[in-house]
This record gives C-alpha cells, sequence and structure tokens, in this order.
C-alpha cells in the first residue's frame, strides 16, 4: 500500500498489464490482499482508540473483511480513497474501484459498450477516444435513510486481448435522494473522474 497523491502504479494483479494513472491530490490507492485488510484495520483501530471508541473495532472489521471479499468477489485489483492529507473540498466522499472484466458468449464486451452507447449515455473519452464512460444511479438505504449511489463507469480495453478483456474503473459518490441528475456537485465529479482516468496508460515498463 502506498500515499500516491500524485499517480497510481498497477504492478500487483498479473492478469492486468501494469499501468498508470493519475489520483486526485492527496488519495491512496491500495490493492485487495490480506495485508491490505490488516493494515486498515491496524490504521482504524489506532483512530478509534485515539477517539475514545475502542469498542467498535470489531464491528468495522467485519465491515473491511466483508467488503474485501465482495471486491475480490468481482475481480477487482485495485481500489482508491480520499487519505487523511486530502483536501477538504465540498464535493463530499467517493471511492474509486478497478475490476478486470471478460467477455462471455452471453454478454461480449462489445456488447457492453454497444449498450453503454445506446442506454446509458456513453461517451467516448481519453486520448484518440479509447475509452468508454457512462452513468448510472442505484436506489440505496444508508442508515435507515434512501439515497442514491452514483456511478461513473470508464472501460478500457487490455491490449492484446483482441477487446475480450478489459479495466472497469467505476467511481461511486453516494448523495440525498432528492438531488437532481444535473446537479452541479454531480456533474464536478463526473468532471473531475474524467480528467484523471483519462491519464490511464499501459506502462511499456
Amino acid at each position: 500500500m502506498s500515499d500516491l497523491r500524485a499517480e497510481l502504479r498497477g504492478t500487483v494483479a498479473p492478469a492486468v498489464p501494469q499501468y498508470r494513472m493519475l489520483l486526485p491530490l492527496g488519495w491512496q490507492s491500495y490493492d485487495v490482499t490480506a495485508d491490505t485488510e490488516r493494515e486498515l484495520l491496524g490504521a482504524a483501530r489506532t483512530r478509534l482508540s485515539q477517539a475514545g471508541r475502542p469498542d467498535l473495532a470489531s464491528g468495522l472489521a467485519v465491515q473491511v473483511g466483508d467488503a474485501l471479499r465482495s471486491l475480490r468477489a468481482q475481480d477487482a485489483f485495485a481500489f482508491a480513497l480520499a487519505g487523511e492529507t486530502a483536501p477538504s473540498w465540498a464535493l463530499g466522499a467517493a471511492s474509486l474501484v478497478g475490476l478486470r472484466r471478460k467477455s462471455t458468449p452471453e454478454i461480449p464486451l462489445d456488447a457492453v459498450v454497444e449498450d453503454a452507447v445506446r442506454n446509458r449515455g456513453g461517451i467516448a473519452i481519453g486520448e484518440g477516444h479509447r475509452m468508454v464512460r457512462w452513468t448510472e444511479r442505484r436506489p440505496v438505504t444508508l442508515e435507515g435513510v434512501a439515497a442514491v449511489s452514483f456511478l461513473i463507469n470508464y472501460l478500457i480495453p487490455i491490449p492484446g486481448t483482441r477487446r475480450t478483456q478489459a479495466v472497469q474503473w467505476t467511481a461511486t459518490v453516494a448523495h440525498a435522494a432528492d438531488m437532481a441528475e444535473d446537479d452541479p456537485v454531480l456533474l464536478a465529479w463526473v468532471a473531475l473522474f474524467d480528467h484523471h482516468v483519462a491519464t490511464f496508460t499501459w506502462s511499456t515498463r
């Protein structure tokens, strides 16, 4: 695990070629291994102890373990969050997850792209228009309150796989259920992640 305020480098997933991508200032990147789970829990226990709430550690351990198992089940290879040094700007909280996607006989990746463009407002972004970005809104309940999970998806083909494998970055932003789809805050999130994901390149080193 490392502080990647400037750059994310993918080197931990053998099935995904090495890559580089800029992250927002102060964000940190993690893999989905057991070592990451132990490190996250260790840091959380320290903060809870300092706040006088060590009793919350066991419940947090279950939540972190469940979250990482869910990511591994989705073929995730990395995720990123704002770290403690990230600027305190008004947009709120978000996460970014990297998944490996594979074509299946039922759902080839070309069909995923076609559906994104035809039905989900998908557009091509980045140098050479090599990435497809689309958004989704899903109703969720957070601590008993109705909310919306706003997903910003980016699909990037993996070289040499003839478009049968791809990397998908998904940024997730939770917001109030009554927030409009074209709210300036959500548009700012899209612009932010467009800027950073557009820097994604496959490493030649």
